[in-house]
């Protein structure tokens, strides 16, 4: 993952496989996602065409699209400003979330005889066992995209695939894991083995219980991020 701030200077041979719009776009939204442009932060065009190599029109088909897909907004007298959400829009993300994801816990415990699902669940946990020793912000982000990841397979339901990943503030994602401390992350990971616990012993209602509980532990995190990562 580059650092907020990297060089993303590429070669021209490296777009051959891609149009120079969609390079752009996909460019921009990894810095997005990785935390290179926080929310609010405002895209400088003559800063983009430099680091990406493109002219301004194939960048501006790129801004324009990202703002289709409520990634940036192209503000007026500013120009395209990666996205924010309102704090109410964060709270409704969470409420979804802790629905879809309750679901997922409560189907993985369900299903866990089918298969190779109690190999794959063992696997998580003792891979829970190698990521608290002080693994810092991005292992955290690695670890945490993975259990979920293994929940949604165990629960071996598509469209909860698809709704999950459509809930998403990309850009606020990204400083969100950044407010938990240390304490915060370990008490997060206790919490993944205590849901990937339930869901091994085939207890449907303690690891939705416990997904529950996990989540709105997020939300309530999420609120206490700072006024500038949210649209008032």
């Amino acid at each position: 993952m580059q650092e907020p701030g990297q060089n993303m200077t590429v070669t021209l041979r490296e777009k051959t496989s891609q149009t120079v719009v969609d390079y752009a776009i996909e460019t921009i939204k990894m810095g997005i996602y990785d935390g290179r442009f926080a929310p609010g932060q405002r895209l400088i065009e003559a800063d983009l065409t430099r680091d990406l190599q493109v002219s301004r029109g194939p960048l501006r088909e790129a801004l324009r699209r990202l703002a289709a897909d409520g990634l940036i907004e192209l503000v007026s007298y500013r120009g395209a400003v990666v996205a924010r959400p309102s704090r109410d829009e964060v709270a409704g993300l969470f409420e979804a979330r802790e629905a879809l994801e309750a679901l997922a816990a409560r189907r993985a415990a369900e299903r866990i005889g089918e298969g190779d699902n109690r190999a794959i669940a063992r696997r998580a946990r003792s891979e829970l066992s190698t990521s608290r020793d002080g693994a810092g912000v991005d292992g955290y982000v690695r670890e945490n995209q993975r259990f979920h990841d293994t929940i949604l397979t165990l629960a071996g339901n598509i469209h909860l695939q698809r709704l999950l990943a459509q809930l998403e503030f990309p850009a606020f994602r990204a400083s969100f894991f950044r407010v938990f401390d240390e304490a915060e992350r370990a008490a997060s990971l206790t919490e993944h083995g205590t849901i990937i616990g339930a869901i091994i012993d085939g207890e449907p209602k303690r690891a939705e219980d416990a997904m529950r509980k996990h989540v709105r532990r997020a939300g309530r995190l999420a609120q206490r991020l700072p006024d500038s990562l949210f649209r008032s």
